[in-house]
């Protein structure tokens, strides 16, 4: 069963399979800022599984805003043990600690790491805050990476669309409409710690704010209506605006450079303050 939230003019719902965020909308105009796709409201009880954890996750990817612990990219195994795509966390259905009209608490123990992850979302008059906390549940040191994965839908996308990091724009582009196009990019935080996407055409505007001496990477991934075939059949249309604490990995590296001693944790907070303008 999912969560609802709300608070001032926005209503959010989290899903505990994968602690993700599935929705945020603002209510006097039924605007949905999160990417839902086609697919998302399967029921993938009794399906056969792909052999592989990559195609796995496309095949199921219902958008919405993850949490990727303990590593972001493709499946690798280490130290024998098997890391599936984008993280154990995002698979795996999380325990609900507490849910409040404005807010709810997941927690999980992770079982390819010795990780315990607590995950706090409140809405707020003017979005979402996120607090998160990863505790060594060992005696040993672990190594991890972790990265934020919120996909925003068409409400903020339109050929005039703009992306920044700090004050800077960055070099993303938007087809025009009718087109298509596709884009990754991998960007150092340097110290900026919020990433703005606008769209002038609808008056809506999401900055994620973050913590760029964790997050020193700013992954963007671009997704409009470019792949004809598997998995998104020319019919997903987003952009990804996610803070990494690595590069992103595609060829079976290390989880990443966060460090936690034997017993200790790590948090961080994230903030997405959303705006719309109710006359258009």
């Amino acid at each position: 069963m999912t969560h609802r939230i709300e608070s001032g003019s926005y209503t959010a719902t989290v899903d505990p399979v994968g602690a993700r965020i599935a929705s945020i909308v603002h209510r006097p105009t039924g605007t949905e800022f999160l990417l839902r796709t086609p697919w998302q409201d399967e029921d993938w009880g009794g399906a056969y599984p792909s052999t592989r954890s990559n195609e796995e996750w496309h095949r199921r990817y219902p958008g919405g805003w993850h949490t990727l612990v303990p590593h972001a990219g493709d499946a690798r195994t280490l130290d024998g043990v098997e890391h599936p795509f984008h993280g154990e966390a995002a698979w795996r259905r999380w325990r609900t600690v507490e849910h409040t009209t404005d807010s709810c608490t997941l927690e999980i123990a992770l079982r390819t790491v010795p990780l315990t992850v607590r995950r706090s979302v409140t809405a707020t008059a003017t979005g979402l805050e996120v607090a998160q906390r990863a505790t060594n549940h060992s005696g040993s040191a672990t190594a991890f990476g972790w990265c934020e994965h919120p996909a925003f839908g068409p409400a903020l996308i339109g050929p005039d669309t703009t992306v920044r990091l700090g004050d800077d724009p960055l070099p993303v582009r938007f087809p025009a409409a009718g087109a298509s196009g596709s884009g990754f990019l991998d960007v150092p935080t340097k110290s900026r710690s919020s990433a703005t996407i606008r769209n002038p055409a609808n008056g809506t505007e999401a900055t994620l704010h973050f913590d760029p001496d964790l997050f020193s990477h700013l992954h963007v991934w671009q997704e409009h209506r470019a792949t004809p075939g598997f998995p998104w059949w020319g019919a997903v249309d987003t952009v990804a605006l996610e803070p990494a604490s690595d590069p992103y990995e595609s060829d079976g590296g290390p989880l990443g450079s966060l460090a936690l001693p034997g017993h200790g944790s790590l948090a961080a907070t994230f903030t997405l303050d959303l705006s719309i303008e109710e006359s258009r």
